[in-house]
This record gives structure tokens, sequence and C-alpha cells, in this order.
């Protein structure tokens, strides 16, 4: 999850209507604001930024 002291900034984009209906839904139902379940899932996505970089070890 991004630290408190990270500068966010904004991301528009369109998914379909079921998709979104289904993730403010699971949003809501787990107690997790969308901005953050979608910031994780990204991170997930690309992987957590705490790996060591390419060719540093």
């Amino acid at each position: 999850m991004a630290k408190a002291e990270e500068a966010w900034t904004q991301l528009a984009t369109r998914i379909p209507k079921e998709l979104h209906r289904r993730l403010k839904l699971y949003c809501v139902t787990h107690e997790i604001v969308l901005m953050h379940f979608v910031a994780e899932a990204i991170e997930e996505k690309l992987g957590r930024k705490t790996r060591p970089k390419k060719g540093s070890a």
C-alpha cells in the first residue's frame, strides 16, 4: 500500500459497467476504500516497488 507521504495522482479510465458494479460491491462489503483497492491491485500486478532494482545487489 502507498505510504501517507507519497504524492498521489488521479487516474481516469473506462471499465465495463458490470465490472465497476462488482468492484464497488466488493469494496463496500470488505470495508475498503475503492482508491486503496485499485492502488493495491496495481502494485500486486506490477510487483511491489520494494523489490531490488535490476542490476543491483
